[in-house]
């Protein structure tokens, strides 16, 4: 690792940093003949996660009050070499703001594992109701739960998430009784700042969601400055039933499987049916059907009117529900074509709650990237990222725009970050095999769509783009297979047009490729907003037929 450190130090402050590919250092560093395929040879990846560690720890120990430090990026073997005081640098960024906040997954202490659902459910709220309170910072949802498990182990959650407090607990059920037990502890000493155990019944459960919220603003008060609406810290009452149905839905719909996302539906449409006045329910139930759509498991004309009038109810009966716009905002960016109007949504989402890191995330890649605004919608994806660190989906987004601006090799420099702290995660691997094949890495590319389909299943996108590259690398009869697959499953069930118009492109087919878009936008189809700005539908944009479908959907 001494030597790895060296070469690429050196090679580095010889301006050959550009040099500093995987084949080159096993050849040069790790003394691999000229065969040698980093394929099947991980030496290299594996001893720069090694250096990685060792450094970072080197840093937090001995090496704190160094003048010059030595980082390196995963997926890169570039060194960023900075200078500093001994007060500042890595150090420092161990000393988080006292505000911040993580509320971890409580524990599920009933005696039936089937109430996982409800303490997750309680923890989700609880970090919506916390996320309101001026001045403080709360790690979403998606990152604490990828912490379930080290709860005890507050230096690791301190590590990860950089908060200066964690809020852990845990939950019993028995019959219609609940117990609940909360702890909010320093992360730097260890000590609690403050614990409690309710003993309610179930219906008592957003008196107690209320109580914990209070009580953190009461012990972090010194270091917070809070607003006026500090006593509108829970997000509306429903009836218990109904209540319960929700927080199932949202169990499943954060799982983002097809069949979680369908058994999503039915729970939040079950809490529609208990409580026909639950603002939490409809939004629910629009995020499931927009998420449905999205995923190319339902067809627009039948999902996207559900959603429309699932979100326009949900904002009907409670108007400062944040979690009510992002669903609508998506649908009058990618359906109606409102673009203005679906920027407005997502900014008073924002305004009634700055720290939703969704609405953050979808604005940037869903509304102001689509339009070509990059900047705007690089700095939504790293407030994203500031609030939902461990979220795989948020640094999918950020890939995402890198491949929108031909930042390609950055594009694969983030996707193979999420493929290192999330190996299941399958947009990780189909967003480097996108990368790739922009950059005419078609066998990179294949493997890499290949790697995200054994995950995902034959999703059709990932099946169009595997088409696309077979008919770039001049295998067109693989090319052709593809779309006799597509063909044969649009019987049976819904492929965006997308699908066939991009493997028609691979084998330099315009006219149809044109066709199938053509007959997407007829369609108002989801997958048509990128048409503007994604790398893929270049050699299309002189076309009038193609400018014509730009100036359709109002992104001309």
């Amino acid at each position: 690792m001494a030597r790895f450190l060296r070469t690429a130090v050196d090679w580095t402050l010889e301006g050959r940093g550009g040099e500093l590919k995987e084949y080159l250092i096993g050849v040069e560093v790790f003394d691999r003949s000229p065969s040698y395929d980093p394929r099947v040879d991980p030496i290299v990846r594996v001893e720069a996660r090694r250096l990685r560690s060792k450094l970072k720890a080197y840093y937090e120990g001995e090496g704190r009050n160094d003048a010059v430090t030595f980082e390196f990026t995963a997926g890169s073997y570039v060194p960023q070499i900075r200078e500093r005081s001994a007060a500042a640098g890595l150090h420092a960024r161990s000393r988080p703001d006292a505000s911040t906040v993580a509320v971890l997954p409580f524990a599920n202490l009933s005696a039936t594992p089937e109430n996982d659902y409800f303490s997750d459910g309680l923890t989700e709220e609880l970090i919506h109701a916390l996320t309101k309170v001026e001045g403080m910072r709360v790690v979403a949802w998606n990152s604490a739960a990828r912490l379930r498990g080290v709860e005890q182990d507050i230096p690791e959650v301190r590590r990860q998430l950089q908060v200066a407090n964690v809020l852990t607990g845990s939950v019993r059920i028995s019959g219609g009784s609940l117990r609940v037990r909360a702890q909010l502890i320093d992360t730097e000493t260890g000590v609690y700042l403050w614990s409690e155990t309710f003993d309610r019944q179930m219906q008592d459960v957003f008196a107690i969601q209320e109580e914990i919220a209070r009580a953190i603003v009461r012990t972090l008060r010194v270091q917070l400055v809070t607003g006026p609406g500090e006593g509108l810290l829970i997000r509306g009452r429903t009836s218990i039933g109904s209540y319960d149905y929700y927080l199932k839905g949202r169990y499943h719909w954060h799982r983002r499987t097809p069949e979680d996302f369908r058994r999503s539906l039915q729970y939040f449409q079950a809490a529609v049916e208990a409580d026909a006045d639950s603002a939490l329910a409809y939004a629910g139930l629009a995020d499931a059907q927009v998420l449905l759509v999205d995923y190319g498991l339902a067809h627009p004309a039948e999902g996207v009117p559900k959603a429309k009038a699932a979100a326009l109810r949900a904002i009907q009966l409670n108007p400062n529900l944040a979690e009510a716009y992002p669903s609508l905002a998506a649908i009058r960016a990618y359906y109606d074509w409102e673009w203005e109007s679906s920027e407005s949504l997502y900014r008073k989402a924002i305004a009634l709650n700055p720290g939703y890191a969704l609405a953050h995330q979808w604005l940037g890649t869903d509304c102001l990237a689509l339009r070509g605004c990059f900047e705007e919608a690089w700095k939504e994806n790293e407030i994203a990222i500031s609030l939902d660190p461990l979220s795989s989906v948020t640094y999918e987004g950020r890939a995402f725009l890198c491949i929108l601006r031909g930042q390609y090799e950055e594009a694969l420099r983030h996707a193979r970050d999420i493929a290192e702290f999330d190996p299941t995660f399958y947009k990780a691997y189909t967003s480097m095999g996108r990368a790739y094949a922009l950059m005419g890495r078609h066998a990179d590319s294949l493997a890499m769509l290949e790697k995200g389909r054994s995950l995902a299943g034959d999703v059709p996108n990932i099946l169009a783009a595997m088409g696309h590259v077979l008919a770039l690398s001049g295998d067109r009869a693989g090319a052709r297979g593809v779309l006799e697959q597509l063909q044969a499953r649009s019987r049976e069930s819904y492929i965006p047009s997308t699908c066939f118009a991009i493997v028609h492109l691979g084998l330099g087919e315009k006219e149809q490729a044109l066709d199938w878009l053509e007959h997407g936008c007829g369609q108002r189809e989801p997958p048509l907003a990128v048409l503007k700005v994604h790398p893929v539908y270049a050699e299309l944009r002189s076309e009038l037929r193609f400018q014509a479908i730009l100036k359709r959907m109002r992104l001309e």
